[in-house]
């Protein structure tokens, strides 16, 4: 059951959605939730099929996004399998059930975990979205975010911005600030 603020966030069609919003207010744990809902709406059957998760810090990382993702997409959707070392969630075929045999074949799908600290580690996947959490820190740089939206471009593919807003930065700047002053493209 999604509260007001969360049910806004879920039920918007732009392509940029923000939840902005303070201390445990639910932001991380919607974001399994979404990217589960923006999986199965935008998957080739055929596989082939790349998302982002990304926050701040890997620290943070491990603190509460990926406790919520392995949650969700693991425990309880039983959607695949998880690659500590790699930092990707392998998304088993859905029309089989399989997970890719990863000496031979590709993945069907998978969810990459990366840190906004590291921008560069965000580059080279064709994403169909993207999962922010996190990402009104002053570790998540604008670089990040300019590298995210590069890896969705191609498939012109949405984002989930979930955060406090902590300063005047790129998110202030760019996204808030805009949509604030009616620019709610």
């Amino acid at each position: 059951s999604l509260h007001p603020g969360q049910a806004r966030a879920w039920d918007s069609k732009k392509r940029i959605v923000c939840v902005l919003a303070g201390n445990q207010s639910g932001k991380t744990s919607m974001g399994p939730w979404w990217m589960w809902r923006e999986i199965q709406r935008t998957a080739n059957p055929n596989g082939n099929n790349d998302y982002l998760a990304v926050t701040a810090t890997f620290p943070l990382l491990k603190l509460k996004m990926l406790p919520e993702f392995i949650r969700v997409f693991q425990t309880t959707l039983k959607l695949g399998r998880w690659y500590a070392a790699d930092k990707i969630f392998e998304l088993a075929n859905p029309q089989t059930g399989e997970l890719a045999n990863r000496s031979t074949e590709p993945m069907w799908g998978r969810v990459i975990f990366g840190s906004a600290k590291n921008a560069d580690s965000l580059e080279s996947a064709t994403a169909k979205a993207a999962c922010l959490d996190e990402c009104g820190q002053n570790q998540f740089r604008v670089d990040a975010w300019e590298a995210v939206l590069r890896r969705l471009s191609l498939n012109r593919g949405r984002a989930l911005l979930i955060t406090t807003l902590y300063n005047r930065g790129w998110l202030y700047r760019d996204v808030y600030k805009p949509w604030k002053e009616g620019n709610r493209d």
